[in-house]
């Protein structure tokens, strides 16, 4: 039972990191993006 327990909990954190690292991954594409459009709002107050 405990080693049972013990591989469901591993896999969750595996689970967990993986989705961890999707999250990141989509996060850097949504700063790629803000600062894609921040740039030329900054030109045109300039």
């Amino acid at each position: 039972m405990s080693l049972k327990k013990k591989r469901t909990f591993d896999e969750l954190v595996s689970e967990n990191r993986q989705q961890i690292l999707k999250d990141r991954s989509l996060m850097d594409k949504i700063e790629k993006q803000l600062e894609l459009k921040r740039k030329p709002i900054q030109k045109e107050v300039q």
